[in-house]
């Protein structure tokens, strides 16, 4: 069992362009975001894992008028995306006009993609595959 998952160690690996979910050691769950106790079963041995980066488009919105952080990229996507391992997780949603939100259709299957920002931080993404 590795170290507690930490939203520290979950954010650098986005910045490093590399991706990481947690794996439940007993059942096998895989969970999107960082988690000291499996969803599914309640255990606490949770191990990194990597993920195919494939899924699919669940639900989306534009973010118009966005937290100060973020107000010098608005519009932009934010997305729920069902990983192909299970798990779902928010995320930007690159590659579509934020203006043209009717050109998105739900369900299509996305990639893993990152997303720089203007400042300069990297966001997790995903682009239609």
């Amino acid at each position: 069992m590795s170290e507690h998952p930490t939203i520290e160690q979950y954010e650098k690996s986005i910045q490093e362009g590399h991706y990481r979910a947690y794996k439940c050691v007993d059942c096998g769950a895989v969970l999107a975001l960082p988690a000291g106790t499996c969803y599914g079963c309640g255990s606490n041995k949770m191990d990194w894992t990597d993920v195919s980066g494939k899924g699919k488009l669940i639900s989306f919105t534009v973010i118009h008028i966005a937290p100060d952080e973020f107000a010098d990229e608005a519009p932009y996507y934010v997305a729920i995306v069902e990983l192909e391992e299970g798990s779902r997780i928010s995320a930007r949603l690159s590659g579509f006009d934020p203006l043209k939100p009717e050109e998105v259709k739900l369900g299509i299957p996305l990639v893993l993609a990152y997303e720089k920002g203007k400042s300069g931080k990297t966001y997790l993404a995903f682009k239609a595959a």
